[in-house]
């Protein structure tokens, strides 16, 4: 569970002895703050000037959760955003909210990212050859409401992958081809991650985001979807 995940990490504790308690928290419902499923959600929080290290030098903000090793052949990842809705977008800098990243020095293969308009899937020319980038939601239809996503992935090098991408239970992209360059690991990133923060006057606007939900499995079924109202076989058979 989310709990745990946390505690897996020591994120608290890391966060703490930096004095940026703000950044990640495990939330509760009784406190009012929004839950997709169950009683505890993940809230993560970006400020004005919160980099450090190699962000600070590079024109970077971020507050992520990094899930590593998601790339086992054939794969599931699933989890629910949510906006509240005084969130402001800072375009033109970037503002990611998900990311299936390599763990060499490649751009994210495959990252979803809050720009002008909505949520965006985008895909390094690495990959695909160029740029290519997708609109997924309405910037209007992910304030103040959950947004469930759901990714089946084949990771290899080879053309016979693909990263499918359902919203809401609903097939919303289908890449087929090479998903990942031969012998990288992809890490999966969940959070708010903020770059090319100089194209802003600044200071940029504090961010908020909730995840809940955060599941990775085999195969649709071990994701057990159905608390959240998805049927597997309702799924998989769209194309």
């Amino acid at each position: 569970g989310i709990r745990d995940l946390v505690r897996s990490r020591g994120l608290g504790d890391v966060y703490k002895r930096q004095k940026r308690e703000h950044l990640v928290k495990l939330v509760n419902k009784s406190d009012n703050h929004p839950v997709r499923f169950g009683k505890q959600s993940l809230r993560f929080e970006v400020r004005n000037g919160d980099g450090w290290g190699w962000d600070a030098r590079n024109d970077r903000e971020r507050s992520e959760l990094l899930i590593c090793c998601v790339n086992k052949k054939t794969t599931w990842t699933a989890w629910s955003l949510y906006l509240p809705n005084d969130y402001e977008k800072i375009f033109p800098a970037k503002t990611m909210l998900a990311q299936f990243h390599n763990d060499a020095d490649n751009p994210p293969a495959f990252a979803f990212n809050n720009k002008k308009g909505g949520y965006w899937i985008a895909i390094e020319e690495y990959i695909l050859e160029k740029y290519y980038k997708r609109k997924l939601l309405d910037h209007s239809e992910m304030l103040g409401r959950w947004n469930d996503i759901l990714v089946n992935a084949k990771w290899t090098h080879k053309k016979d992958g693909f990263f499918k991408i359902w919203i809401n239970g609903k097939l919303a992209f289908n890449h087929k081809g090479m998903t990942q360059e031969k012998g990288e690991q992809i890490e999966f990133h969940v959070g708010i991650y903020r770059s090319f923060l100089s194209r802003t006057s600044g200071p940029d606007k504090t961010q908020i985001a909730y995840y809940d939900e955060i599941r990775h499995a085999k195969s649709c079924k071990k994701l057990k979807l159905k608390d959240l109202g998805y049927s597997c076989k309702e799924i998989e058979i769209q194309k």
